[in-house]
């Protein structure tokens, strides 16, 4: 019913009006009035000549009668009386009502709106002025600006005119819904006289059947009393005779000779029908998994026809016989009515169509059954016409994939030349396969045992197969799976999907299987585990997974690979280095294209520069060495977290992946030994290439453990001479063979420092000695008998060895040097690291080390040696040039010398005399007391060394006591047995200055000490004692 629109004081009068007075049914009176239908009739009767109604005034036109005031008392009881006697109320109807405010309202909201679009719009538009001036009012902008104002103005005036209209329509609302209420209490009064209608004749339809005549009470008692009733027609029908089984017998085999000589004669037998069997009077027709029917003959005449005997299923699930009732009766008369019309053939085709559609509803029930059971919402059944459409896997994404059951027709040929082809119809089974039919997989249906389950999971294992089949071809595209490294085993099955299955093998202790579950058609790989549920969720996600699901398992198998090299390496002692985490173009550019993962690992004890790196796919396992760059500046603060990779070095093929065998600890030995190999030829190999080195590598067969690594020769006297540097070999170095053979030998397993076995032949005397050969250190060996010498380097992994080894052999030069030139003394101990040695032995053995382990020499004495007091001057004279040859030199020289200071301290205290050593050539006695000094310079005189003692000068205020003084100078003039004075002071040979010093100092030893006397100026007392406290400041070389 359409709505009414009443205006808001409408709404109000009504509700008021509602609540005062209860509705009045539409046939009374006015409500406003508040009148019944008695008073209306009331007004009528006493309406009066001119029509005017209600009651009349005293003074009445026309002369009316005046109505008396007890007629008006009973005339409102009996008004009274009927209201109460009035049938209940109609139905007011208020649904659909609308307040008018509301339509009015949105009315001028949305003019509103309309007006600023269209203020909005015309503001848009552009007004072009001509030389400055106003735009002109026929410009174009102009008229459509007026054009859209009027036309909306138009628009919003036939709106409000509708609007006005409606408000005067509000005003007469309330009769109109009065008539509302009346018109639908109208039409449900008709539909009751209706529906009255409608009931009384059924009633009387049925009814009749619920009669029951009249008992014939007559015919009853003639029945009972007489066991007939002579008003019962007699037909004359006659008894049957009895049949002995003889004739019985007779009888069904003439029939059955009649059907033989009928069938084999008169008959065309469809192809289907001609494996029939004839006896007990009938022929039955057998075609398998589908019927059986039995027929016979009622005539002996070859034209009559073929009559139903019996119908029975070949096939479950079906009634074993087709039950008694309608079906049973309209099946009979309609074979007899083809047997008759159309024979055999017409029989076969009718029985054929009727087996195959109760096939195909067989099929639509259980498939109906399996898409509410197990295989819901996986599952899509959808009959169309005579053909069952059934679509699996319906939330996997990617295309369609659908089965159509239905029946089709293929051309049968004939036995005979004469017979035409004929299509033959029968249950035809369809795959679309992502939207496109499967022609190339014939699929089978037991007809026998329809099962449209078995259809499905038949054609689910075809797809499974065909899935597993793609992504093994492509998984055998690499080199890995197409030698047979790696199992690729796929197991087929045509009817269960679940056994078809594809192994494949990740590394040598690790595969998975691969099936699609069934029902959801989903990618499991089994066993579970967190690394497959990963590749599981990607491979399910993917529209061809048969095309695409051979990269997810490939990276599932490189990262099966990195985690297996992982999980060894972290057991024996090997870091992580995250880190390095390359992008797929870095690793392509550095690892090769067909590079999928790759892990980076090292040892603690390695240089941070270098790393060694796994990196798997399906073309091979990789072993790589890494360099990286950690020496290029960076601007990004965070990119220095992750250092970029400079080379990487691809290790032998020898050396094998997780792919051929476990990462057992003696593999892992292996591919260390071998990494730290290729790291020291390649750091030793640039190392030599820097400075310009000739050097060659070469492959010998004596490195066991590692075959692919080759062996360093490095021509040592073919580069050029380097002068300034200590650390290299120099240019006259001719002790040793021209060519250095340096091979790597293996790692220290606490440091994991790199051992490298230098070997070489020299022809130096002084190497080839027995004395030196004995007495060699643990890091070079020496053969005395043939001149071969071998170096032991220790590295760390990364540091080339070439800077240890030109070290190595400068010591081993200094160490020559050093043995050469102290062949006159005794040597006790030699080694590279010390040289130990006896330098005298009268009337004390006197020894020396000097320790060659540091870049600079150093020389140190035992407890007691004299030469304790010039160790240092004798050490800093060491690292000189030809500082050796001084130091042995004073040795010699300086030995009485140091002896008798030794005796002159020890008859003295400690605070009478005072020995400064300035050098290891110049010596200064003090005396306290008495006062004295003198000075000990060792000089060379006529191709001799000599030691020249003198007086030294003293300040005024400490002048040399006078009695000593005479004596020095008496002494001057003397000689002695080794030395002799001269002017002014002593000269005294090496093995005389013992007693030399022995005299003088006798001379201070019984001269009686003088105090001196004190200056009467004791400003010059101070500067003097600040001049002598500053002469006895020694001042070390």
């Amino acid at each position: 019913m359409p709505g009414v629109l009443k205006s808001d004081r409408d709404d109000r009068q009504d509700s008021a009006r509602s609540q005062a007075f209860p509705m009045k049914p539409p046939l009374v009176a006015d409500h406003k009035a508040g009148k019944s239908p008695v008073e209306d009739d009331q007004e009528d009767t006493f309406s009066h000549v001119n029509g005017a109604h209600g009651v009349a005034s005293e003074n009445r036109a026309n002369g009316d009668n005046i109505v008396s005031e007890a007629s008006l008392t009973q005339c409102s009881t009996s008004i009274g009386d009927s209201s109460r006697q009035l049938p209940p109320e109609i139905l007011h109807i208020a649904e659909g009502y609308l307040p008018l405010s509301n339509l009015i309202a949105r009315i001028v909201q949305d003019t509103f709106n309309g007006m600023t679009e269209v203020v909005h719009r015309m503001s848009e538009l552009q007004m072009s002025q001509v030389n400055g001036s106003a735009p002109a009012n026929h410009s174009q902008a102009n008229v459509q600006k007026k054009s859209s104002l009027l036309n909306f103005a138009q628009d919003r005036r036939a709106k409000f005119i509708k609007i006005l209209v409606l408000s005067q329509w509000s005003r007469q609302a309330e009769s109109i819904s009065k008539v509302i209420d009346l018109k639908i209490w109208l039409s449900n009064q008709a539909k009751l006289y209706d529906d009255a209608c409608n009931w009384m004749g059924w009633l009387k339809r049925f009814m009749a059947q619920e009669r029951m005549p009249n008992p014939d009470l007559q015919s009853a008692l003639e029945a009972l009393s007489l066991g007939k009733v002579s008003r019962l027609p007699d037909l004359g029908y006659l008894p049957p005779k009895h049949v002995s089984p003889y004739v019985l017998l007779k009888t069904l085999r003439s029939i059955n000779t009649l059907l033989t000589i009928r069938l084999r004669l008169h008959e065309t037998i469809p192809p289907p029908f001609r494996g029939y069997s004839i006896s007990n009077g009938r022929a039955t027709f057998r075609v398998p998994d589908e019927f059986e029917i039995d027929l016979s003959i009622a005539d002996e005449d070859a034209s009559s026809q073929l009559y139903f005997i019996d119908f029975r299923f070949l096939f479950s699930p079906s009634p074993a016989e087709v039950p008694q009732g309608h079906l049973r009766g309209d099946l009979e008369a309609r074979i007899n009515l083809l047997l008759r019309d159309e024979g055999l053939n017409g029989c076969y085709r009718f029985l054929h169509n009727f087996v195959l559609s109760h096939k195909l509803n067989i099929f639509r029930h259980q498939a109906h059954r399996m898409s509410q059971g197990s295989w819901s919402e996986h599952l899509k059944v959808e009959a169309v016409h005579r053909s069952l459409v059934i679509q699996y896997w319906v939330t996997r994404p990617g295309g369609k994939n659908w089965i159509e059951l239905g029946i089709r027709r293929q051309k049968v040929k004939r036995s005979s030349w004469f017979q035409k082809e004929e299509d033959e119809p029968h249950i035809g089974i369809r795959w679309f396969r992502s939207g496109k039919e499967v022609t190339d997989i014939p699929l089978t249906c037991n007809l026998g045992d329809p099962s449209v389950e078995a259809i499905v999971k038949q054609v689910i294992a075809a797809h499974t197969n065909l899935v597993l089949q793609e992504i093994r071809a492509r998984l055998r595209e690499g080199h890995l799976y197409h030698k047979g490294i790696l199992m690729l085993r796929q197991t087929r099955s045509d009817f269960e999907p679940t056994s078809s299955n594809l192994l494949v093998q990740f590394t040598a202790s690790q595969s998975c299987t691969i099936i699609q579950e069934p029902v959801a058609g989903r990618i499991v790989l089994l066993p579970p585990s967190l690394l497959y549920s990963r590749a599981e969720r990607e491979m399910n996600s993917l529209v061809l997974p048969n095309k695409a699901a051979s990269a997810c398992l490939a990276h599932l198998r490189a990262t099966a690979a990195c985690e297996e090299v992982e999980r060894a390496l972290r057991c024996y002692g090997w870091e992580v280095s995250t880190a390095i985490r390359p992008n797929q173009e870095n690793l392509r550019q550095h690892f090769g294209r067909d590079t999928l993962k790759a892990g980076f690992f090292r040892k603690r004890s390695w240089d941070a520069q270098w790393l060694l790196a796994f990196t798997a796919c399906l073309s091979e396992d990789t072993w790589w060495i890494v360099e990286l760059d950690i020496r290029r500046p960076r601007v990004d603060p965070i990119a220095t977290l992750a250092p970029s990779v400079r080379a990487a070095f691809k290790m032998p093929s020898t050396i094998s992946g997780v792919a051929q065998r476990e990462l057992s600890y003696l593999e892992l030995s292996r591919i260390e030994h071998t990494a730290v190999g290729l790291i020291s030829q390649y750091t030793d190999s640039r190392q030599l290439a820097l400075q310009k080195i000739p050097y060659r590598l070469v492959r010998t067969k004596s490195n066991r453990l590692s075959p692919d690594l080759r062996t360093l020769y490095v021509h040592l006297l073919k580069h050029p001479a380097q002068p300034s540097s200590r650390n290299e070999v120099s240019a006259n170095m001719q002790w040793f063979s021209q060519v250095v053979r340096v091979s790597f030998i293996g790692t220290d397993r606490p440091k994991s420092y790199a051992n490298h076995l230098v070997v070489a032949w020299t022809d130096c005397a002084a190497l080839r000695s027995r004395r030196l050969a004995s007495g060699n250190g643990e890091s070079v060996t020496f053969h005395p008998n043939s001149g071969a010498y071998a170096l032991l380097l220790r590295t760390t992994v990364g540091k080339s060895a070439i800077p240890s080894l030109l070290d190595s052999l400068s010591r081993i030069q200094r160490l020559i040097n050093y043995v050469t030139t102290m062949r006159t003394f005794s040597i006790q101990d030699l080694s590279l690291q010390h040289i130990e040695f006896t330098y005298a032995t009268e009337p004390q053995v006197l020894r020396a080390n000097i320790h060659l382990d540091q870049s600079t020499p150093r020389l140190s004495f035992r407890h007691g040696n004299p030469h304790l007091r010039i160790q240092h001057q004798l050490a800093v004279l060491l690292r000189k040039d030809d500082g050796l040859k001084h130091v042995m030199l004073l040795l010699s020289l300086t030995i009485p010398l140091l002896r008798a200071l030794v005796t002159i301290e020890a008859a003295h205290t400690y605070d009478e005399v005072i020995i400064l050593p300035r050098s290891a050539e110049w010596y200064q006695i003090q005396y306290q007391r008495p006062l004295g000094r003198f000075d000990l310079r060792l000089r060379r005189r006529r191709e001799n060394f000599m030691w020249f003692v003198e007086e030294a000068s003293l300040p005024e205020i400490n002048k040399l006591d006078a009695g000593a003084h005479e004596q020095f100078c008496s002494m001057v003039k003397e000689k002695g047995e080794g030395w002799h004075g001269i002017s002014p002071g002593i000269v005294a040979s090496p093995e005389g200055v013992e007693a030399l010093l022995k005299k003088i100092d006798e001379i201070f030893q019984h001269v009686p000490t003088m105090e001196p006397a004190p200056s009467s100026n004791g400003r010059d007392h101070k500067a003097q004692k600040r001049k002598r406290e500053d002469d006895e400041v020694v001042v070390l070389d």
